[in-house]
């Protein structure tokens, strides 16, 4: 039977093929990659490759090119078996390298063993030139002298078509070269060649992408050994890697860090080949560069996207209990204060429980925005008015040693956005820039129009082409290292020390900037300050109403409400509070519960107080049901924590009054009281102190 060597990262799939190749008699080798392959090949020659396209170090389409122009390997059969790549465009293009066959994973056994049955039969040694017919003998001449002058003369031609071959060859291959160094030139990506046979493996040739590329010109790097591109952040094992490869005469791809001409670092994905003589010796190196900075960037990106997503799940959990428990402890201080005289020593510590709340019900608020999981009251606004107003504040926190400065664009458009949230925002900012400066300096902040293209918006996997209004915040400080930079918007990460910070004020303003569907940039260098550029679209809406916080007397009422609350302490909570203020309450554990409660009622009753989340039949579901029995009812959902999904679905879209756990008991008796006269509801704004 026939050698069969298989080329695949992943082991379960060389697993697979073993089995079946073995089961049909066949001798199998294995190879990770392109690179092991062509080794591997050399040394054993097989009958037939399968190589996967997406693999480390060298690809599917890298190694088509080395085995196809090996003249060992060439006349080898190569079937691409993968399941990345596998649009018609992938297939030419693998087909054009050289693959005699190409099948998409998984393919039946049975179509498998065909196809390289097929293969093996009709593989070889690869195509041999043709052989052409001998010259037909010239006619024999009587006169012997007439023979020898013909005989000379048909020398003389011949050496003349051959002169005249050697002229044509050269010129087609003068020609051929003026072709190949154009079109080197003409490649983006960056070519070098270094000399194997010279110590150090000096710089001979460098096309016109290395300077592109790099910023160095030719003559600049000519000479040298392509070290000097590394810098303080290449990574030693990368390095060493190469080294290894070149060690071993042995193709290698990888990406490094490295520097161009003026210092700005760049990730280099670079691709190494050695040329090798006759005898096997490598006399040259042939490196290919490309700068894929821009990509690295946008995986990053996403890779950090991902990252805050997998923690904003748990934060959001947890936050949801800390909000029952909040209400809880916030609702029973409440009533503590109340209830003692301003003398009792007893009324400054049950404050002191309420303060502590407070501060808690900001933390878990915190928690909920970066990760997205808070439902933002987005009004379209001005940003000019939410910096006028959260000047005063900003001075305040900043300190006298710190000159602020604000200039403010007033032909800016509008944007949509929670007010309350894009203060916030403004103010992690600020004291950010602040903490940056401990000896003094300068906060600016300015605002301005922008216009992001399709061109920068590529770049960026939380950017959309069009218009948009950004506010910057820049300060004199510190500045931040390219690492330090790489993970500000990590939430819990601080350069703070201890006690100092929570970690969670950047990771705020990032989850507050999504929401309004923005993006951020940041600028920064160490010694020479930072600057946060904040990009929120433009809105085409008039602005909207400035909201109206509630004051003087709580109201009462004499109206049923039907309450449905899974946790026993805040359901117990809410139905003293409501019954204190003159309502007739008719407590729930769950949604069957209240169904039950209202059919024994005969579905009298004038608003149903629902959490959206319980076991089994959520809020949404409950007030489903509610109305179509109930028709005048009218509905209050309150939650610690959902989903936005879940809340838009059920709360948002119904355009119904919604209420954030922690609340206080004023926050709730006001809104019940709104909810049942049809107006709107006050702002559900986070825990206030009592």
């Amino acid at each position: 039977m026939s050698r069969i060597l298989i080329i695949d990262d992943h082991a379960d799939n060389r697993y697979m093929l073993r089995a079946l190749l073995s089961g049909h008699g066949h001798d199998v080798d294995e190879a990770r990659h392109g690179a092991e392959a062509l080794s591997m090949a050399r040394a054993h020659r097989p009958d037939l490759a399968i190589v996967d396209l997406l693999m480390p170090v060298m690809d599917g389409y890298s190694l088509l090119r080395y085995w196809k122009s090996d003249p060992d390997l060439r006349g080898i059969p190569v079937l691409v078996y993968t399941a990345t790549y596998t649009g018609p465009k992938d297939e030419r293009l693998a087909r054009d390298l050289g693959a005699d066959d190409f099948l998409i994973k998984p393919a039946e056994p049975d179509a498998m063993m065909a196809c390289i049955s097929s293969l093996l039969e009709s593989g070889g040694d690869g195509p041999r030139p043709p052989q052409g017919d001998p010259e037909a003998l010239l006619a024999a001449y009587g006169d012997v002298l007439v023979r020898k002058l013909e005989e000379k003369a048909m020398q003389l031609e011949r050496a003349n078509a051959e002169l005249h071959e050697q002229i044509a060859t050269r010129r087609r291959s003068e020609e051929a070269l003026r072709l190949r160094d154009r079109a080197i030139q003409a490649v983006s990506q960056g070519i070098v060649i270094c000399d194997a046979r010279q110590d150090d493996l000096p710089i001979i040739y460098a096309g016109a992408g290395f300077e592109r590329i790099t910023g160095y010109a030719p003559a600049e790097a000519i000479g040298r050994n392509c070290r000097f591109l590394q810098g303080d952040g290449t990574d030693p094992a990368t390095v060493a890697e190469l080294r290894a490869a070149i060690a071993a005469r042995r193709p290698c791809s990888t990406t490094i860090l490295n520097r161009r001409k003026d210092g700005r670092p760049f990730w280099n994905e670079l691709s190494i080949t050695p040329v090798l003589d006759d005898h096997g010796e490598a006399t040259h190196y042939v490196g290919v560069q490309n700068d894929v900075t821009a990509r690295r960037e946008l995986e990053e990106r996403l890779r950090q996207s991902q990252k805050l997503e997998a923690i904003g799940q748990l934060a959001g959990g947890v936050a949801h209990d800390f909000n029952n428990l909040l209400t809880v402890i916030a609702g029973h201080g409440d009533i503590m204060v109340r209830r003692l005289s301003p003398g009792d020593p007893l009324r400054r510590q049950a404050q002191a429980i309420c303060d502590a709340s407070a501060r808690a019900a900001a933390l878990t608020r915190q928690l909920l925005t970066f990760s997205r999981r808070s439902v933002p009251d987005l009004r379209v606004l001005e940003l000019n008015t939410v910096v006028r107003e959260t000047d005063t504040m900003l001075r305040r926190l900043i300190g006298e040693d710190i000159v602020l400065e604000t200039a403010l664009d007033e032909r800016i458009g509008r944007v949509r956005a929670d007010p309350d949230q894009l203060g916030q925002a403004l103010l992690n900012l600020a004291v950010n820039a602040r903490d940056a400066m401990p000896r003094g300096g300068r906060i600016s902040i300015a605002t301005t129009t922008a216009h992001i293209d399709a061109s920068y918006a590529s770049t960026r996997t939380d950017a959309r082409p069009g218009a948009y209004v950004r506010l910057s915040v820049s300060d004199t400080g510190e500045g931040m290292t390219a690492d330090v930079r790489a993970r500000i918007f990590e939430p819990f990460f601080t350069t703070k020390p201890v006690g100092k910070g929570t970690g969670l004020g950047l990771a705020v303003v990032h989850g507050i900037v999504r929401q309004c569907s923005g993006f951020i940039e940041v600028y920064s260098e160490p010694g020479r300050g930072t600057s946060f550029a904040v990009y929120l679209p433009a809105a085409t809406e008039e602005a909207s109403s400035p909201r109206q916080r509630p004051d003087g007397p709580v109201p009462d009422g004499t109206e049923t409400i039907l309450l449905a609350e899974d946790e026993a302490d805040v359901r117990i909570l809410a139905t003293a509070a409501l019954e204190g203020h003159g309502y007739t309450v008719i407590p729930a554990p769950n949604a069957s519960s209240a169904l039950t409660a209202a059919a024994d009622r005969n579905w009298r009753f004038d608003l149903l107080l629902t959490d959206v989340v319980m076991p089994g039949m959520g809020g949404g579901e409950l007030w489903t049901h509610v109305r179509n029995r109930n028709p005048s009812a009218k509905v209050l959902f309150m939650s610690g924590y959902t989903e936005d999904a879940v809340v838009r679905h059920d709360v948002l879209e119904e355009q119904v009054a919604f209420l954030h756990k922690p609340f206080s008991l004023d926050d709730l008796a006001r809104t019940v009281r709104a909810v049942l006269d049809g107006g709107s509801p006050p702002s559900s704004a986070p825990m206030h102190r009592p």
